[in-house]
């Protein structure tokens, strides 16, 4: 699998965290898991092989080519390719769905929904007949830039969003909520307006996702480290943790590691496509 990640124009970098694109290689058997990871961003995919849908949810059930999903708030679910394919993401900041198509985001939670019902109707068009990655990330920046000119800035949200992953350990939603001059019932319904979530289950997934960066890039010493590291009571609590949000514990997790590292292939791994199991930070 061939990735590539692109950096939004300057303009775009509070609401775009990033586009990226994956070419998927037909394999022997012709269809390939990936398993999808809360990574505590929404997003939009685009995808395709001639024109036609190639990922799957279930093996029967086709996704749209294109579409926005939103937050994942627990365990992971299970999406297929057939065959050969091209994506292309757009991995958002956590509180620019609100922001940028005035909606509120935590009804896209745990869902998608197709593109066509936030950007014009032959906008799928362009993406299809675009034959570079270039003119998608160029496609998308216009489109986006123009949603950002009637957008609402929410600076108390996005301020606490980043106070979060800077400190997910440290949450505290009744101090955010008085530096956001808001009471803390008033301050949990907007946070989860924007971002889809509340506030203590987007720190749980920002853990979640640095406990995968640590494993990830060897940090440790032994993976108890890593539990007290990021601010788990205990392995105990570190462990239920990352198996309701990867299915995994943090043991078998790093063996797979280890497994992909020595085997030349993605048959068969329990990878994950539209998240790409990297950390969002």
């Amino acid at each position: 699998m061939k990735l590539l990640s692109i950096q939004p124009p300057a303009h775009l970098k509070n609401v775009i965290n990033e586009f990226w694109s994956a070419t998927i290689p037909s394999t022997v058997s012709g269809v390939d898991e990936y398993k999808i990871l809360a990574d505590g961003a929404p997003g939009i995919i685009f995808q395709h092989h001639n024109g036609n849908s190639n990922l799957f949810r279930g093996q029967d059930t086709a996704l749209p080519i294109s579409f926005i999903y939103g937050q994942k708030n627990g365990a992971p679910c299970t999406n297929y390719i057939h065959g050969a394919s091209f994506i292309f993401g757009v991995n958002f900041q956590p509180a620019a769905v609100k922001k940028l198509f005035l909606i509120n985001t935590s009804e896209l939670t745990n869902t998608l929904v197709e593109l066509r019902n936030f950007f014009s109707v032959h906008f799928t068009e362009k993406l299809l007949d675009a034959s570079s990655i270039q003119q998608l990330v160029d496609l998308f920046s216009q489109e986006i830039s123009q949603k950002l000119l009637n957008s609402k800035n929410q600076n108390s949200i996005e301020e606490s969003v980043n106070l979060i992953r800077n400190s997910a350990f440290k949450i505290n939603s009744a101090l955010l909520a008085q530096q956001s001059l808001l009471s803390r019932r008033q301050f949990q319904r907007k946070f989860k307006e924007y971002v889809g979530i509340c506030p203590e289950t987007y720190s749980r997934i920002v853990k979640f996702q640095n406990s995968i960066h640590l494993i990830k890039t060897g940090q440790f010493n032994k993976l108890n480290d890593i539990a007290y590291r990021i601010g788990y009571a205990d392995h105990s609590h570190f462990g239920r943790e990352f198996k309701l949000f990867s299915s995994l514990t943090p043991k078998e997790f790093l063996a797979l590691q280890h497994s992909e590292n020595d085997v030349d292939t993605t048959q068969g791994k329990e990878l994950s496509l539209l998240r790409i199991m990297k950390n969002r930070r």
